[in-house]
């Protein structure tokens, strides 16, 4: 608690040393103190009928001189990375000097100025290291020559037991550089190091400027304003087509009428068909004719079928409507959107921590037992994983039982086509329009350094992320989240060589499967135990920790430490095809299946409670039962998985069947990727443009997760009405020879 206390007084000497006043009137906070050899026995006394700071005359004389004196010196001995320049440039030292002249004074602007922080400080006590100040005002000030500018300052604050960052933002002259704030801050910090005993200094400054329109960025606007001319002119033809449509003989086939058109005759087992249901890919409308030769209509020609593909009326269609395809797996709809609604809850909670003013309340939230869920929110993508081995095993072996053939060449390339204009879109926008739209954002800092996708945006593009750039680390590859995409796609790969083995040669095809599996599990056991990992931590390494492998997430987006969940969904198809979807299960088996099912699935989510009930984590797992949960937890999950789709596809399901078939799932599934897609950027835009720290209590979070569900579905849309639809048309059009 000492410690504690030595830092919140090493914040309050921050604010004293940089700021020549400080205001509070919205938080109406009064500062008094008894301070005993600068700064102990500090008090903190808010009072309503107060709208000022004071301080004694210990911090005053600190305050006054100590500033001055800083920025008057000629020369500086810095360290680190403010070591360019030794001196503040004349022209920030002038207007920095005329600034706090004026805020003495009580000029309007410079008001303004010292206010920037007025709420930053409240909170210290509850983690709050985070005092961005008010961008606004700051940005709105007008000096005598210059204007303000809110420069945000990391700084490193290193007792001998704690290793603390602390946030701030700094209102100065806009003629002062990165650098100029740098010496300031610096100079300032070090005139604190002798009073506490701690090493200060920053290790981070940015000013943001207006960010000027590159050339990629001009690219990106012609792009996307073709594309939403394209749709324009689809749906402007499509509304003709329409018309002329309901002008001709009734009993025409009516392709293009508002009812969706049925053409049941026309086979749905196509191959392409199939493969357009594979984990964050959603099936179509059953009565949709995706492939092959398309019914008479007024706009039956290719040219016209390829402008329609853009319609905003007939892809709109498609996705609303609630029939699908899936057969005994219609489970799978309801699975899906439920995973990834997991996976925002989870990413709602891990993205905003580091924008909270109370840290430490929240971290109280690990020793619920209801957070375990959130806590363990990395398993949706193994559901996903799952869905994904299931349903490629599940169509590809149900067309080979039947007779059919595969062209496996556009096995590959129909899957590349489905998923990789949507994603190489989203990298386009992401590292282009997006900065301009969270550029000046108070929490922008990060996004305002180097972007990883200038320089490896083809590793996305031929989903070899996981493993290049850094070796794969998920920090600093190109939206970091696509690492479930590389993987995906690895195992889309691999997928032929267990399902030609398993139709030809069916225990050679088991014997690799179960290779396969064992080499995960010990791949990840091995892992786990070189790099020394214990529970509750399952991704963290403890040993080894200077290796680069070791900071790239070695167990949690490598191919070769996740593909148990997608075999086991694919034995589970094999299993369905070969039995027809018909299992007899009494009662006495059903009853058995599930207790088992459930008591996998809580043990894994809910299993490291006895960790956390008593945050902090007083002890870690020894290394049998680390390694053990380690390495076969996201094997366990898949197979209580398993089960529920298994009772379902095999008419078992009962209400669990009724609820995860409900219709109006098979809408919201079809946008599953495209949110997968775009709702980590989601999230970012809320937070990195908000104008103070988060507070975090259960209502806010809630409010705060149910918008970015709905925001995100809501781009989601977009991009699948623009992107993804039209490039399935367009496939339909260009490859219908093959497609057959």
């Amino acid at each position: 608690m000492n410690k504690i206390t030595d830092f919140c007084i090493f914040c309050l000497l921050i604010l004293a040393a940089l700021f020549d006043v400080s205001a509070a009137g919205e938080e109406n906070l009064i500062w008094r103190n008894t301070y005993h050899q600068f700064g102990y026995g500090l008090q903190y006394q808010p009072e309503s009928q107060h709208t000022t700071v004071e301080y004694n005359d210990a911090i005053d004389l600190l305050l006054r001189n100590g500033i001055k004196s800083l920025l008057m010196k000629k020369s500086q001995y810095l360290t680190g990375d403010f070591a360019v320049t030794p001196n503040i440039s004349a022209i920030c030292m002038n207007d920095t000097l005329k600034m706090f002249q004026d805020i003495t004074n009580g000029t309007t602007y410079a008001a303004f100025e010292s206010r920037y922080n007025c709420t930053c400080i409240c909170g210290i006590k509850h983690g709050n290291m985070i005092w961005t100040g008010n961008h606004l005002q700051c940005k709105q000030a007008r000096g005598p020559g210059f204007n303000g500018q809110m420069c945000s300052v990391v700084t490193n604050a290193g007792y001998s037991q704690l290793n603390l960052h602390l946030d701030f933002g700094a209102c100065l002259p806009d003629s002062c550089s990165e650098t100029d704030v740098g010496v300031i801050v610096l100079d300032a910090l070090q005139m604190i190091d002798a009073q506490l005993k701690v090493l200060i200094y920053p290790i981070g400054v940015s000013c943001p400027q207006d960010l000027k329109y590159a050339k990629k960025d001009i690219v990106a606007i012609v792009v996307s304003s073709i594309i939403a001319f394209a749709v324009v002119m689809g749906t402007f033809a499509d509304i003709v087509c329409i018309y002329l449509d309901r002008r001709s003989d009734k009993d025409t086939i009516q392709v293009r009428s508002d009812s969706p058109p049925n053409y049941n005759s026309t086979p749905a087992n196509s191959v392409n068909d199939t493969t357009e249901r594979l984990g964050l890919l959603s099936n179509i409308p059953k009565n949709e004719v995706l492939y092959g030769e398309n019914p008479p209509s007024s706009c039956g020609s290719s040219a016209k079928q390829i402008l329609i593909a853009f319609s905003l009326i007939t892809n709109t269609r498609k996705l609303l409507s609630t029939s699908t395809s899936s057969g005994n797996l219609t489970a799978v709809n309801g699975m899906r959107v439920l995973s990834m609604w997991w996976v925002i809850l989870g990413h709602t909670y891990v993205f905003n921590i580091g924008l909270l003013d109370n840290v430490l309340d929240f971290v109280e939230l690990l020793k619920r037992f209801s957070f375990q869920a959130i806590m363990n929110a990395t398993y949706s993508v193994d559901t996903f994983f799952f869905m994904s081995g299931l349903l490629v095993a599940y169509t590809v072996m149900k067309k080979l039982r039947d007779g059919g053939n595969i062209n496996w060449a556009i096995f590959y390339i129909h899957r590349f086509w489905r998923l990789t204009p949507v994603y190489a879109f989203a990298i386009l926008i992401w590292t282009t329009l997006y900065k301009h739209w969270i550029w000046n954002g108070t929490f922008a800092l990060s996004m305002r350094q180097t972007d990883p996708c200038d320089d490896y945006w083809w590793t996305n593009i031929l989903y070899i992320n996981n493993f290049h750039p850094n070796y794969g680390n998920i920090a600093k590859q190109c939206m970091g989240w696509g690492w479930y995409l590389a993987n995906d796609m690895q195992f889309y790969i691999l997928s032929p060589l267990f399902l030609i083995l398993l139709h030809k040669m069916k225990y050679v095809g088991h014997g690799a499967m179960l290779f396969f599996l064992t080499g995960c599990l010990t791949s990840r056991m091995i892992t786990a135990d070189y790099y020394g990992m214990r529970l509750p931590g399952i991704n963290t390494p403890l040993n080894h920790t200077h290796e680069a492998w070791a900071n790239s997430s070695p167990l949690y987006n490598k191919p070769y430490t996740r593909i148990a969940p997608y075999l086991v969904g694919m034995w589970l198809g094999y299993l369905l095809v070969i039995n027809n979807n018909r299992v007899r299960l009494g009662k006495i088996k059903l009853l058995i299946g599930w207790c088992v099912a459930i008591t996998i699935g809580i043990s894994i989510i809910y299993g490291l409670y006895g960790f956390y009930k008593d945050f902090p984590v007083t002890h870690l797992g020894n290394k049998s039962e680390s390694i053990v949960y380690i390495g076969c937890s996201r094997f366990g999950w898949s197979i209580a998985l398993a089960w529920v789709i298994f009772v379902c596809a095999t008419g078992h399901g009962g209400p669990v069947n009724t609820i995860l078939s409900w219709k109006v799932w098979a809408p919201l599934g079809r946008l599953t990727y495209c949110a997968y897609i775009v709702h980590p950027a989601v999230i970012f835009y809320f937070g990195l443009t908000m104008e103070k720290t988060l507070h975090y209590t259960d209502l806010v979070f809630v409010q705060q997760y149910i918008s970015l569900v709905v925001v995100s579905y809501g781009v989601a849309f977009v991009l699948s009405m623009t992107i993804e639809a039209p490039m399935l048309g367009l496939e339909k059009v260009l490859f219908k020879r093959w497609l057959k």
